[in-house]
């Protein structure tokens, strides 16, 4: 398990953010005057279906087509 820790970063000129949705979890784009920058938040266990509902991963062994 990886060691938590905290980080604080600083954009002095910020200008707006988005926030989309994708199937492992959330991208968070900042824009600033320097450039954007994407955060990908991406679930361990979890995943968007076609539909775009949220769902449990299914291991590879119980998947079925």
């Amino acid at each position: 398990m990886p060691r938590e820790t905290n980080n604080l970063i600083t954009l002095p000129t910020y200008q707006k953010f988005w926030i989309h949705t994708r199937h492992y979890g959330h991208d968070i784009v900042i824009w600033s005057e320097t450039g954007k920058m994407t955060i990908q938040c991406i679930w361990p266990d979890k995943r968007r279906d076609e539909g775009g509902r949220v769902e449990k991963k299914q291991s590879s062994s119980k998947k079925s087509k």
